[in-house]
């Protein structure tokens, strides 16, 4: 018999320093039978307000250069992705046990970790 598995998952990065949180969702395509790609998305989020942020140059000129080259290094956690001023948008590789699904995303959030802890202050203009 073979088994059913699902990714849904719903992680809140804060960095208040930098002003800014990242909501981290990944979860079955609405609609999709099992076995194919989850989602994966990132926005951001004000720290003090929760207000979503734009990713582009009159939000943070960190956030607006941060998110091209993000969005690359993610095929290195299996994440085919893209990117507009809202966020970013894509799926896990299909096929994937629940296992490599989690070391996946955690491999997306070191990175996260890796550039907005550094911050003193806040990165929004």
């Amino acid at each position: 018999m073979a088994t059913i598995s699902e990714t849904d998952i719903n992680i809140s990065l804060a960095f208040p320093k930098a002003g800014v949180t990242f909501a981290i969702k990944c979860g079955p395509p609405e609609g999709s039978a099992n076995g194919h790609a989850s989602s994966f998305n990132v926005t951001a989020l004000d720290s003090s307000s929760s207000q979503a942020l734009k990713f582009n140059e009159e939000t943070s000129p960190q956030l607006a250069d941060w998110i091209k080259g993000y969005t690359r290094w993610l095929r290195r956690a299996s994440v085919t992705a893209s990117y507009d001023e809202n966020g970013i948008t894509g799926s896990l590789a299909a096929g994937l046990t629940p296992e490599q699904s989690l070391a996946n995303i955690q491999l997306a959030c070191d990175m996260i970790r890796q550039r907005f802890e550094l911050y003193d202050e806040s990165i929004l203009v």
